[in-house]
């Protein structure tokens, strides 16, 4: 497999994916080592860490984890500690963690609202900030920009029923790409930054969302709410989470070395009705 995440002198590219324990973050974590990065997977709990960090050594990878409470400031700068004393400076940044919840507006609370956005919206804002001295030293050292990847969504996109918060956490996700890459365009910063807009990916986190859809009155059952999202995929099915991980692959790398504010939708045809 090609080395797209090699400098042009031949050294690995340093990249942190956060919500690493997810089938997404890890599916991520696996196709940026086997690509040649050195992965620095982050999430709340060491132990399905460890097991991502031995399941990527033993497909010939490098990575090491670093527990990350995306929505704490302080524990960004404990990682960037980390990852500076490891490895040095940071080339790809992927914001992937995220959580959903499936409720009318009329029952969603303050505390859910609160909750989504510390982790989809904030945790997102804090890491770009954290890292992006570092980011930009990287590109600058390499002459090749480094890479922050935010996750939205389609939902970021459209409006759909009972994701009221998510759908304005994934649309604040979309917007904050697009003004700082206008800004770290304007500031000369050696670093593009794109959002990536899955449809709905065939993890468990879609099958509790799925399940909690088919509760809300979404379908009759969760059995034909999950039936009625494969369908509304043109392609006529849900993502894989390696399907998501290899766009970002491509974001992450020099391949798309003229992209930046973009948002790529891999939604299967999703948003092209």
């Amino acid at each position: 497999m090609a080395n797209l995440l090699h400098c042009s002198d031949g050294s690995p590219k340093t990249a942190l994916v956060t919500g690493a324990s997810g089938g997404i973050g890890s599916a991520t974590a696996s196709a940026l080592a086997a690509h040649g990065a050195r992965v620095v997977v982050t999430d709340l709990e060491e132990a399905p860490l460890q097991a991502l960090v031995a399941r990527i050594s033993a497909e010939g990878g490098e990575a090491s984890s670093c527990v990350l409470d995306v929505g704490d400031p302080h524990s960004w700068q404990m990682a960037r500690d980390y990852v500076r004393s490891t490895y040095g400076n940071l080339a790809v940044l992927v914001n992937n963690a995220g959580i959903d919840v499936v409720k009318s507006v009329a029952d969603t609370t303050l505390a859910d609202w609160e909750r989504l956005f510390r982790v989809n919206s904030t945790g997102m804002f804090l890491g770009t900030q954290t890292f992006l001295d570092d980011l930009h030293e990287a590109g600058v050292a390499s002459q090749e920009r480094s890479s922050i990847i935010n996750m939205s969504s389609i939902c970021g996109n459209i409006g759909v029923a009972f994701q009221s918060t998510y759908c304005a956490t994934k649309g604040a996700v979309r917007m904050f790409t697009k003004a700082a890459a206008v800004e770290f365009g304007a500031l000369e910063r050696q670093v593009r930054i794109n959002s990536i807009h899955p449809g709905t990916v065939d993890t468990a986190f879609a099958a509790q969302c799925l399940h909690e859809l088919g509760e809300a009155g979404f379908a009759p059952s969760p059995a034909e709410a999950r039936a009625a999202i494969r369908a509304a995929h043109p392609i006529g099915d849900m993502a894989q989470g390696d399907e998501i991980a290899d766009a970002i692959v491509f974001l992450a790398s020099n391949l798309s070395r003229f992209m930046t504010g973009s948002e790529m939708l891999v939604d299967g045809g999703y948003t092209a009705q």
